[in-house]
């Protein structure tokens, strides 16, 4: 029996979901040239499907396409990082004001008790172990936020620092930090002291802004 071919439509969504992915977990450094002759290789599709996915990364601001030169991994400038995390500040803190009612105590234990397993872990904790429990963290502060808009916002601004931010997490000393920072959150929330719960979280946003400063300068 003939195998059909797939549909253009369907290759062009699976190497822009998987070339996506590669790009934010930083298989491939910033500025660095995506030649359309190695992506056809590496997925084992045509041209057509990979200029598809390009111009759909293009638009995730994820690839800079420039005519006649080719497709470049983005990056973000120091203007452009300052902006995002300003604004970023601003909506975290807000969503942990509007989760801080609805969130049950029940809930914050066991983060707090999944963050101190990681704590414990002392140097031999890597960053691939912090990160999905503190973008789960957020994005259960955003759930019981219940505002809709702000947590399109927020979501789209988190994709767009994706890239840098995993790069802040592997700075020196960063990811114990982390973990620290969010159990402070916890505490505050735990104790009903919301004020403190938000100026924390606003402090946490900063100093991962401020180490890919470090890093990018």
């Amino acid at each position: 029996m003939t195998r059909r071919p797939r549909p253009r439509a369907y290759l062009a969504d699976t190497v822009y979901g998987a070339l996506r992915q590669a790009i934010l977990e930083r298989e491939f450094d910033p500025g660095e040239p995506l030649t359309e002759g190695e992506l056809c290789r590496r997925f084992r599709v045509s041209r057509t499907p990979v200029r598809e996915a390009l111009a759909k990364l293009e638009r995730d601001h994820l690839v800079r396409v420039v005519p006649k030169k080719g497709a470049f991994v983005r990056t973000l400038s120091h203007d452009e990082i300052r902006d995002l995390y300003e604004v970023r500040e601003a909506l975290e803190a807000l969503a942990v004001r509007l989760a801080a009612p609805r969130v049950a105590r029940e809930e914050l234990e066991d983060f707090e008790a999944r963050f101190r397993e990681l704590r414990a872990r002392g140097p031999r904790l890597s960053y691939t172990e912090v990160r999905p429990l503190g973008e789960e963290f957020h994005r259960f502060l955003l759930k019981r936020a219940e505002n809709a808009a702000l947590a399109q916002v927020l979501e789209q601004m988190r994709e767009q620092v994706r890239a840098v931010w995993t790069m802040s997490i592997v700075a020196p000393g960063r990811v114990q930090a982390l973990v620290g920072e969010h159990l402070a959150i916890i505490d505050a929330l735990k104790r009903g002291d919301t004020r403190r719960a938000e100026r924390l979280m606003t402090l946490h946003i900063r100093r991962v802004r401020d180490a890919i400063f470090r890093l990018v300068d």
